[in-house]
């Protein structure tokens, strides 16, 4: 772990330590119910356009959130020295046309081409903003970032760093207005479990910190959801060495 991660993992504990930010009820369970990403990416690939100084986009990470009036996407293209760059595209009707896309990260030096998580996505339909979270490796430190936009796409804010650490990490963002959530894998521990930072004022700064699962409960691929104060993440649980069937865990809190 670098100095730059190890330091932000003591801020993150000790922020934890002072004022667990959500109250959280108990852990629950079910079947996985997910679809395939892939076929949703692949559904969602057509008009894709070149981006750039890249030489071909990343389909299985396409991402997408709307409204039955407002729809967009988000994917990885790769350079040819495998770093990546993350674009975004806006429609007004549902697919059928997209509008020119923007380019909202382009600091990746990671040489891992496609080969990362795909970056999550929400549409916030109280303020019209679009918010992103991404995993990059970046010549300043890896770690998870958060942009957004308030012009629906037009124009992307600077990124806010969420957590720094050199493990790939899956991230999700909700928002409700000027709160947002973040749940990300913690890229810093030494048992897979999901962190969560915390908003009340756009994303413009995460100055609450916490974790979103047990010490004791292994969790991976976390998303989110935001109601006013109420979050719910889910999140998946890794296979066992005997093999048993994926579950998905969640589990409701209040954003005090």
């Amino acid at each position: 772990m670098g100095n730059r991660a190890l330091k932000y993992s003591l801020a993150l504990l000790l922020a934890g330590c002072v004022n667990e930010p959500v109250e959280w009820g108990d852990v629950s369970y079910r079947q996985s119910q997910l679809g395939d990403p892939d076929a949703r990416s692949a559904a969602m690939s057509a008009n894709l356009p070149a981006i750039t100084g890249t030489s071909a986009p990343c389909i299985r990470s396409i991402r997408t959130a709307g409204d039955a009036k407002e729809l967009f996407r988000t994917w990885w293209s790769s350079r040819s020295d495998s770093d990546v760059v993350l674009s975004m595209q806006r429609s007004g009707d549902e697919g059928g046309t997209w509008q020119p896309p923007v380019e909202v990260e382009s600091r990746d030096r990671g040489r891992r081409g496609c080969a990362r998580p795909a970056p999550g996505i929400f549409y916030d339909q109280v303020s019209g903003y679009v918010h992103l979270v991404y995993f990059i490796e970046a010549s300043d430190g890896a770690g998870v970032f958060f942009a957004h936009s308030m012009d629906k796409g037009g124009m992307f804010h600077s990124p806010v760093p969420v957590v720094y650490g050199n493990s790939p990490s899956i991230a999700s963002v909700a928002a409700h207005g000027d709160s947002v959530v973040v749940v990300f894998e913690d890229p810093n521990s030494t048992t897979p479990r999901i962190g969560i930072v915390l908003s009340r004022v756009t994303g413009h700064i995460f100055d609450q910190r916490g974790q979103a699962t047990p010490d004791d409960v292994p969790a991976i691929a976390p998303w989110i959801a935001l109601d006013h104060n109420k979050i719910r993440v889910w999140w998946k649980t890794p296979n066992d060495s005997a093999g048993s069937a994926e579950r998905v865990g969640y589990r409701d809190g209040i954003w005090r």
